[in-house]
């Protein structure tokens, strides 16, 4: 199915290459349309500016992979560890972009993903722990049962955000954006009495 080591400028659609494993294959450019990559291996892999429409990438491993300007738009990105990709030294800001995706049970601990993009998703269960999210856009995403302790969401955007539990005392908010009623859990965890009229 991949028979080149490196492919630029293609584009695959409807394609199913599920449960399959991918050894040291490279996109650059490259758009991805209707296609199943669930809980497929991509072992030494790279990934940059290439774009996922409508795939399934549930359960997917990126052993030692790269990816870089990454965007996911209506993708299922269901139980990944991001924390098992190969990331660069050099911190690159908006790596990561995803538009209305589902990305439930998810790891993206210690991670530096600075104006990352996650808007208008279903980010139930996912754990953003010591994650750089400086600055990032995460509007409209659903966060129930999302960690967040010592995560870097200075600037962020979290307007008509849902669901989240972010305790202030241990994460960095400066700058943050929030709209009301939802921003009000941002008190619960102080030690504080809410009284409504």
């Amino acid at each position: 199915m991949f028979q080149e080591k490196e492919y630029y400028n293609e584009h695959f659609a409807d394609m199913v290459f599920s449960k399959e494993e991918l050894i040291g294959v490279k996109f650059y450019d490259c758009t991805f349309t209707k296609c199943d990559f669930s809980e497929t291996v991509f072992d030494e892999c790279r990934f940059s500016d290439c774009t996922f429409a409508s795939c399934d990438l549930s359960m997917i491993k990126l052993l030692d992979s790269s990816i870089s300007q990454a965007s996911f738009k209506q993708c299922k990105l269901v139980g990944v560890d991001w924390t098992e990709a190969s990331w660069s030294r050099i911190v690159v800001p908006g790596t990561l972009r995803f538009d209305e995706c589902v990305l439930n049970h998810s790891t993206f601990i210690g991670l530096a993903l600075p104006k990352s993009v996650i808007i208008g998703c279903t980010a139930r269960n996912v754990d953003f722990r010591e994650t750089n999210l400086q600055e990032s856009n995460m509007t409209a995403t659903n966060f129930a049962e999302s960690l967040f302790s010592d995560t870097n969401l200075a600037g962020a955007d979290l307007s008509h955000a849902l669901n989240y539990a972010i305790d202030p005392s241990v994460n960095r908010i400066s700058k943050a954006k929030f709209t009301l009623p939802e921003a009000i859990s941002l008190l619960y965890s102080m030690d504080i009495e809410l009284i409504e009229d």
